[in-house]
């Protein structure tokens, strides 16, 4: 069966958990059932089928444009979103990972496969630059969506008004430990991405640099997420302005990832 059918197939089965949650928040009821994790995990199971079917059919690790590339984020957040389940049970995480996953998936269903053989995917190194900054996106989102629910979490809190979420969502310092954790994975995948793309840089190209958008973009990000990370390490600057911050960068992550080809004008291959 082709990657195509995969993915088709992954759109049902998140489209399933989309749906189920939204229908649980709408009856306040536990919003992550079996019903709910089966279809994830099974979701997740055929998507991880039509990554590597993929692989098989490109030659190369599906890295490669907004197909691939929308499909390989999606994956990393429904991943990430699963690890921190399975530790947590925080159920209302569902609600940013469905969509989000969803969306991607569904991006890549109407995206059309870039086939073209590009002269990075000869070396190694960059291919793998972007597998490592392209999975550290998944934790990030994670920690984007517990900067969210903190936010509202601490307007029911002070407004003292018991809204849907009020109680499915755990306290303030959970959210912040996993927003700290969550940052701190993201934040190592994409130093490990960064690292490797200077080293792909310099076997290809015989220099570090090239002054892409797409290379002043991820140093940029990688920066912001550090300067974050320290700042979350400072007592005196957790909750609220953490979480704003937080937010405000995982809005550079998106631009990185689909505004630098679209609106700088940037000559980097994979999207």
């Amino acid at each position: 069966m082709s990657s195509r059918f995969y993915l088709l197939l992954t759109l049902a089965l998140y489209a399933v958990g989309a749906l189920h949650v939204a229908l649980r928040v709408a009856t306040r009821r536990r919003l992550l059932t079996s019903l709910t994790v089966t279809a994830t995990l099974a979701g997740f199971a055929t998507h991880t089928a039509s990554l590597s079917q993929r692989w098989t059919e490109a030659g190369h690790f599906p890295v490669v444009g907004l197909h691939d590339g929308s499909s390989f984020v999606a994956w990393a957040i429904v991943l990430a979103f699963l690890a921190t389940y399975v530790r947590t049970r925080i159920d209302a995480l569902g609600l940013a990972a469905y969509p989000a996953a969803f969306t991607l998936v569904l991006i890549a269903n109407l995206t059309p496969a870039r086939d073209r053989a590009d002269l990075v995917l000869k070396s190694l190194f960059l291919p793998v630059h972007t597998t490592f900054a392209l999975l550290g996106y998944g934790p990030l989102f994670l920690a984007f969506a517990m900067g969210v629910l903190y936010l509202i979490q601490e307007r029911q809190l002070k407004r003292k008004t018991l809204g849907v979420l009020f109680h499915r969502l755990p306290s303030l310092e959970v959210l912040d430990r996993i927003h700290f954790i969550s940052v701190g994975v993201g934040f190592g995948l994409l130093s490990v991405g960064v690292v490797f793309g200077f080293i792909g840089l310099e076997q290809l190209f015989g220099r570090w640099w090239t002054g892409d958008p797409k290379e002043v973009l991820t140093i940029l990000l990688w920066l912001t997420y550090l300067v974050l990370w320290l700042t979350r390490l400072r007592t005196a600057l957790r909750g609220h302005r953490v979480m704003l911050f937080s937010l405000l960068m995982f809005g550079f992550v998106v631009f990185s990832f689909l505004g630098a080809s679209w609106m700088l004008a940037s000559g980097h291959p994979y999207l």
